[in-house]
């Protein structure tokens, strides 16, 4: 077990080096885990944090930690944003010249790294290995996991070797990383890594800051312009089944004035280079791409990913609008449905050779078909296919903001639960569906179902309509489908307990087609001076040849855009900004924040608000409590607020503590009836009274969450 001292070293590490206050769930007990020289399998969405579980390990161990990595671009991105961090990083791989690698390698021998980045193949060649067998290594970090498994949806064979590792250096830990793998693709990662004793790390898949939308594909190409229309200036991907889609769709993006440039593995290398250069130095806005783009890029700014085209399993769909938001903040994912591309990509896996992966293939497509007509939130859609289930709707997917009809499907449900007990095999929806209906096929008559009590049960049920009641109760948790047995349905607990406790059951009545409203939302933060610090990050990046997000995320520069004062320690506050950074972009920022701050000022007079008055006495927010201040900036109130996000009104006041306590402006005066006779009797207290004391003799009734907000909001403005 890691010591009370290693955990400190941990956490200084991550605050001077990265420049966080504090890790993200798991994040500190995955590094643990690795300092005590034990194996990790850590599955966490993109954007999660999973890169600092290996990178803090590799700089706190003895030796080099070598990290296999699929993309050039994602090893080149990475060691970029390590090394102005302080932290000494390198990459080899093909795209190097003879001497740099020989420059490395010198470098990696003398034990002067902390990291290094190897893709798999150059990784597990003799010459490779027997240098590793003669230098020090702290970890083997392999990123990307999925491409080990044959049930992933990235399947790489080069990836398949690195089982090897553990028996040629058992001794030395092991971190096997992922965004996306459900239960059979993470029980072949484990098998094929020799990582069947790790310790299991399975974070939520759930990205809350990311907005659902499916919308029926009518006119593509008017409603992907309609949806930038909300994005104006912002990053983002859109993903085509096919090149000619993707250079048609570029192309026209161009001529309405977008910057915009296609990438497909059509492309010669050097030009998709340029391209993906391009998009990560904000020169081009959107990329319009095939799957060939995307993996492992580091762009935390994208704030929207498009689906012109269904991709071919909710995997896929599942990274690829990962790749949205990275940063935490709010982005959006809008996918065009249309039954023209389902038969395409049906036609795709047809010549798919292997029997085996075929079925997979097909088995995942039906999944994606199945998330895109759901008329249930996404959200829970999307999580129970991971095996993750939700309680509530989210409040931010195009179904629970255009909610559709509902019904109480309780005797429905019920015939089917007894219909897939009656079967008692290994049967998918589709024949589940056939007996519903009372079909007489061929094979039904052969498993003689055609006797049961429920073949048969309501033909005035259509085929869509059976399939839509079948998947919301899959969505719900009654069934669970297993990919290993061609998709067959399983009654699960919830279900054997429908069954025993007649409980209501509510669906969503099938309607054809889709139809969603496309609502958009603001970023929270100060727009005319973040503008102005892009403008100046975008500079520093030109200058020191790199992608301006290695140097600060939107994240970092929304921080400073909403800062009620400027010193150093305000400064190294802000989330990203380690002593590194700090020493060498402080004095370019500040001048910058000091003049807003004395226009702003002098503007408004003397009084200038509460708002730059505001002193930071607590941590940064969570990824939480910051989209409750992205909806009170917007101007929702704390009821609303609460249904937004499925919280109580306690926990949003809990928010508006910690928001205040970060020197975010509150309206406290406002939630509070009777504010002024609270503060004066508050002024006027005995001052070495308890907190208790205090509350108890108000005149005024103050739940504790109000009266703890009211003193965070006092001490905020510098009130004793």
């Amino acid at each position: 077990m890691a010591t009370k001292k290693v955990k400190e070293q941990a956490r200084k590490v991550l605050k001077d080096i990265f420049g966080y206050d504090e890790f993200r769930p798991m994040q500190e007990e995955i590094i643990c885990t690795l300092l005590d020289g034990k194996d990790a399998f850590v599955l966490m969405p993109t954007g999660g944090g999973k890169s600092l579980c290996y990178q803090i390990p590799s700089i706190m161990r003895e030796g080099t930690g070598i990290v296999v990595s699929p993309l050039i671009s994602l090893m080149k991105d990475q060691v970029d944003a390590l090394t102005r961090c302080g932290v000494k990083a390198a990459y080899y791989n093909s795209s190097l010249k003879s001497a740099e690698s020989k420059i490395i390698l010198e470098k990696f021998e003398a034990g002067a790294l902390d990291l290094l980045y190897v893709a798999p193949e150059r990784l597990l060649t003799k010459t490779f290995l027997a240098r590793l067998e003669k230098i020090k290594i702290s970890l083997f970090a392999i990123d990307e996991a999925h491409c080990v498994s044959q049930w992933g949806h990235d399947f790489r064979p080069e990836y398949v070797r690195l089982g090897e590792l553990r028996n040629i250096m058992p001794d030395i830990p092991m971190i096997a990383l992922t965004a996306t793998a459900d239960e059979h693709t993470r029980e072949d990662i484990a098998g094929r890594l020799a990582l069947t004793k790790a310790k299991r790390f399975i974070s939520s898949f759930d990205r809350p800051n990311i907005r659902y939308l499916v919308s029926e594909k009518r006119q593509p190409l008017t409603q992907v312009l309609q949806f930038l229309e909300d994005w104006k200036g912002a990053s983002g991907i859109i993903y085509c089944l096919s090149r000619k889609r993707v250079e048609d769709m570029a192309v026209n993006l161009q001529r309405h004035g977008i910057r915009s440039a296609a990438y497909h593995a059509g492309m010669p290398g050097r030009s998709r280079e340029k391209v993906q250069d391009d998009f990560l130095r904000d020169r081009i806005n959107v990329i319009v791409a095939t799957i060939a783009f995307g993996m492992g890029v580091d762009k935390p700014n994208v704030r929207f990913v498009i689906h012109h085209d269904l991709p071919k399993s909710i995997e896929s769909y599942y990274q690829e609008t990962g790749r949205a938001g990275r940063d935490g903040m709010e982005s959006e994912a809008l996918l065009l449905y249309g039954s023209g591309d389902v038969n395409l990509v049906r036609r795709l896996i047809e010549n798919v050779e292997n029997i085996d992966q075929r079925r997979v293939e097909v088995h995942k497509l039906n999944s994606m078909v199945a998330l895109s007509e759901a008329l249930t939130c996404r959200r829970r859609v999307l999580l129970g296919y991971f095996s993750e289930e939700r309680e509530e709707d989210c409040g931010n997917c195009d179904v629970c903001l255009d909610p559709p009809e509902t019904y109480d499907a309780s005797g429905l449900a019920e015939i089917v639960l007894q219909c897939v007990r009656e079967a008692k095999g290994d049967f998918a929806i589709g024949y589940i569906v056939d007996i519903l209906r009372g079909s007489k096929n061929a094979r039904i008559l052969s498993n003689k179902h055609e006797r049961l009590k429920t073949h048969g049960h309501d033909k005035t049920i259509n085929v869509d309509e059976w399939m839509s009641i079948l998947r919301q109760l899959v969505h719900q948790g009654f069934f669970t489908q297993d990919v290993s047995r061609r998709g067959a349905l399983t009654i699960t607990k919830k279900g054997r307990m429908l069954l025993r406790e007649k409980t209501q059951v509510t669906l969503a009545k099938y309607q054809p087609g889709i139809k969603r409203k496309l609502k958009r939302f603001t970023q929270g933060r100060n727009e005319a001076l973040f503008k102005k610090l892009v403008v100046v990050r975008e500079q520093l990046a030109e200058q020191e040849d790199a992608s301006p997000h290695t140097l600060f995320s939107d994240v970092t520069l929304t921080e400073m855009s909403q800062m009620s004062e400027v010193t150093d320690q305000a400064l190294l506050r802000l989330s990203g900004m380690g002593k590194h950074k700090f020493e060498a972009y402080a004095d370019v920022f500040r001048p910058i924040l000091e003049r807003y701050a004395r226009d702003k000022a002098a503007a408004k007079g003397s009084n200038s608000g509460q708002a730059l008055k505001l002193m930071a006495k607590g941590p940064r927010p969570t990824d939480v409590q910051s989209h409750t201040w992205a909806l009170y900036r917007k101007g929702q109130g704390l009821d609303a607020i609460g249904i937004a996000l499925g919280l109580s009104e306690k926990t949003v006041l809990n928010h508006y503590i910690s928001l205040v306590r970060a020197a975010y402006h509150i309206d406290v005066p406002s939630l509070v009836g009777d504010f002024e006779t609270v503060m004066q009797e508050l002024d006027d207290a005995d001052p070495y009274s308890s907190l208790s004391q205090l509350k108890q003799d108000l005149s005024v009734d103050l739940s504790n969450e109000m009266f703890r907000l009211v003193l965070a909001w006092r001490e905020a403005i510098g009130v004793n």
